[in-house]
């Protein structure tokens, strides 16, 4: 473990001083997150979590963690309900606002499991492939993916696509590279037969340890936690990055927002972390389905 703290503490200082990574001239450690600290919700004593998302329909949050757990809380923390659905390493979730199903990443499988919110019933799996135009981007045993959003778009067959991050910590390594990827998954169109994810593209930000991944409705930019440094960008879906923080709590490793602004954090080594986004001129509306904050 004293090993590992080294090499991610070798790895914060290469990627913050030796890469050099300026948002308008400002270090990400010179650019504290804006934000009103609330304080850690958990009032289930969740083990290890590991993704949260807000689902919009029931006003809830979803958090999953690494031994197949799930569990609904109120946006206070009080527990609605909570389920083991298999031994797996489950490291993110996200919902369909349009349908409200959910959707957990698997690390290790590379799998994307379909649930439904009401009985936390498993309805389909998808297997991620772990190529891309004939070569391999997803190596077995790698360090897998560990962060899921979905992006809802009316317009695409399939309801929108979804983005993973693969938890690489070496910038060079094709495949296992610390990267986004996009993924197309046959939700509306696909037979029973139908279960494979395909990469649709994918980009590095030239970060390692991705973490946690949340897409922005409103300026239509990704926002990915680096749980190795501390810090969380915002990132268009080119891959450009737009602005860099200095991101409060500990292991973080799953992010969400819900209607009235507020921030989750999912720590691994314990405890949901609630802030308030200060975003200027935020307010709810509804569009696609979808809560938006503007």
């Amino acid at each position: 473990m004293a090993i590992f703290q080294f090499l991610l503490a070798v790895s914060h200082l290469a990627i913050l001083v030796g890469c050099g990574i300026l948002i308008d001239g400002v270090d990400p450690p010179d650019n504290l997150f804006p934000h009103q600290w609330i304080g850690n919700i958990d009032q289930v004593d969740f083990n290890e979590p590991s993704g949260i998302v807000f689902h919009p329909g029931r006003e809830t949050l979803f958090i999953v963690g690494d031994d197949g757990d799930i569990c609904e809380i109120h946006t206070d923390g009080t527990l609605v309900k909570q389920k083991r659905i298999r031994s797996a390493d489950f490291e993110g979730i996200t919902c369909d606002p349009s349908t409200g199903l959910l959707y957990i990443a698997i690390e290790g499988e590379e799998k994307i499991i379909e649930i439904d919110p009401e009985d936390l019933g498993v309805l389909r799996e998808f297997a991620i492939d772990r190529t891309f135009r004939g070569a391999l981007v997803l190596k077995a045993g790698g360090q897998g993916i560990e962060a899921i959003t979905f992006v809802a778009d009316p317009n695409h067959p399939q309801g929108g696509t979804f983005f993973v991050t693969n938890q690489g910590f070496d910038l060079n390594n094709n495949e296992d590279p610390s990267a986004i990827f996009e993924l197309e998954v046959p939700l509306r169109t696909g037979s029973a037969s139908d279960t494979v994810a395909k990469v649709v593209r994918y980009f590095s930000v030239g970060v390692i340890d991705l973490s946690g991944l949340y897409y922005d409705a409103i300026s239509g930019h990704l926002y990915v936690v680096s749980d190795a440094t501390n810090t969380l960008f915002e990132v268009t879906r080119q891959g450009k990055i737009v602005q860099a923080y200095a991101f409060p709590g500990e292991n973080q490793e799953g992010i969400a927002v819900d209607a009235n602004g507020f921030l989750y954090i999912a720590q691994d080594s314990g405890g949901i972390i609630k802030v308030k986004w200060n975003r200027k001129g935020q307010k709810a509306q509804k569009q696609w389905g979808l809560w938006l904050l503007s």
